[in-house]
């Protein structure tokens, strides 16, 4: 896998400061299309927004399962297609289903063998 593919934006998550902690749609970990979306997530979330930062995820960051979900990924449309691209350029196995039957939000979970344990 090319440098640059590892760096490749997928989208933007909110990280709770406080709880140490990404913040979830249910089991999986929340990713945005765009940081405005992320912060729209973070002012409804439950938490202080004081105590939110959004964060970048890029395609390296899945396979780290940098937000511990056990490679579950709840994305919207927009980062799910960038994600989608690479998975498949990439040979990465994974599931997904519209949330709830709404399709601006698929949850994803990537197949296990293809996680790296993240170091932090």
């Amino acid at each position: 896998m090319s440098g640059d593919d590892r760096t490749s934006l997928i989208g933007y998550s909110v990280f709770d400061t406080g709880q140490e902690c990404y913040e979830y749609n249910e089991n999986a970990c929340f990713i945005g299309s765009t940081r405005q979306a992320a912060q729209e997530f973070l002012e409804v979330a439950c938490m202080d927004p004081r105590d939110g930062r959004v964060d970048a995820v890029c395609w390296d960051d899945l396979l780290r399962d940098y937000g511990c979900s056990g490679g579950e990924y709840a994305m919207e449309a927009e980062a799910f297609a960038r994600f989608q691209s690479l998975a498949e350029e990439h040979n990465v196995s994974f599931e997904s289903e519209a949330y709830e039957g709404d399709d601006s939000l698929m949850v994803v979970e990537i197949e296990r063998r293809f996680l790296t344990p993240d170091p932090d």
